[in-house]
């Protein structure tokens, strides 16, 4: 059964979504301090950030100059927002809440800076899971960690990326450099893109079939890896937030209900030598069914109901192996598991 945080803990965290949401451009740099430099006899003001992990200075001007005044409030009044959010951010990562390693959230933020978010692109996969379950105020379990991006969307996304880049290159706006990874097969287009010398992957993910071809997404000149049952899952998405070191980055995220239900089918999905990766994700999903039971029960009998033939097959098997292993499962969650079953 999943354990919840302090409630002054899920209040902070209700406040730190609402800051968080009202922000329209995320700074991929941190903070930034003021410095201030003589040359030849003129007093400047420079502006020193760090963006994935390079140093970077800004000339603002000369230091009595009222255009380099106004900048330099511009750049203060920015500066102390986000320090706030990194202070309430850390606060929460202390206190157990999910969060992502510095690189991924970095990547996200260029994500929702591009607008992806807001015309259809939705965060899924293990740092969905993570937004989930702190919205729902659950303490993160220790198997969160993951360096996986999964962004889903759909072959009909619209969206102006700023100066009409690619997918790629807005995941290189965040300072890090990206590559598309080539498939096993060369005729077949990329869906994955990996950094040189790190652990950071993004898949980019639509619907699709038991077949996994690639399709294009014109909008974003990319292609993603069509999947069963992904539609089921993009079907219904809510609003969170991913908790960074120095980043709080708004996402849309499935619905808890329906992430948890699409769980119970991907872990029946694969062959028999992931089964590590299926007690994950019958982990994941027993642990969302639990707090869902508690807080909205209502959301798991639409997302049950909203299933086809196939799905509730697959649902149904996923449930039998979850009430099969030995987890800690709630008296709430195994009747629900029970009657999907059935």
């Amino acid at each position: 059964m999943p354990s919840f945080h302090e409630l002054a803990f899920q209040t902070l965290f209700a406040q730190l979504e609402d800051t968080a949401q009202s922000q329209a451009v995320i700074p991929l740099e941190s903070p930034g301090l003021k410095i201030e430099r003589t040359v030849k006899g003129i007093d400047y003001v420079y502006w020193r950030r760090t963006k994935a992990g390079r140093r970077e200075e800004e000339l603002l001007g000369r230091t009595d100059a009222p255009a380099t005044a106004d900048k330099l409030v511009k750049l203060e009044s920015i500066q102390a927002e986000q320090k706030t959010l990194m202070h309430r951010s850390s606060q929460l990562r202390k206190a157990g809440f999910a969060a992502a390693d510095n690189s991924a959230a970095l990547t996200i933020a260029s994500i929702y800076n591009a607008g992806i978010f807001e015309h259809g692109g939705v965060l899924v996969g293990t740092h969905a899971y993570g937004t989930l379950i702190n919205s729902l105020g659950i303490r993160s379990p220790k198997n969160y960690l993951t360096a996986d991006v999964d962004i889903g969307t759909t072959q009909g996304i619209t969206v102006a990326i700023p100066e009409d880049k690619s997918f790629l290159e807005v995941l290189r706006n965040s300072g890090l450099q990206f590559l598309e990874v080539p498939r096993l097969d060369p005729r077949k287009h990329a869906t994955s893109f990996k950094v040189r010398g790190i652990d950071l992957k993004v898949d980019l993910l639509v619907a699709g079939d038991d077949t996994y071809t690639s399709k294009p997404i014109p909008a974003l000149k990319a292609h993603a890896m069509g999947l069963p049952f992904f539609k089921y899952l993009m079907a219904e998405k809510v609003p969170g937030i991913v908790l960074g070191r120095d980043h709080v980055v708004p996402v849309k995220v499935p619905s808890p209900a329906r992430f948890a239900i699409h769980k119970l089918i991907v872990s029946t999905l694969r062959s028999k030598t992931s089964a590590l990766k299926d007690e994950k994700d019958l982990h994941q999903a027993v642990t969302l069914i639990s707090a869902v039971l508690e807080k909205h029960p209502t959301d798991l009998e639409d997302a049950v109901a909203a299933l086809d033939s196939k799905g509730r097959k697959r649902a149904a098997s996923g449930a039998r192996n979850a009430v099969a292993m030995t987890l800690d499962i709630s008296p709430e969650a195994e009747d629900f598991l029970a009657s999907l079953t059935g």
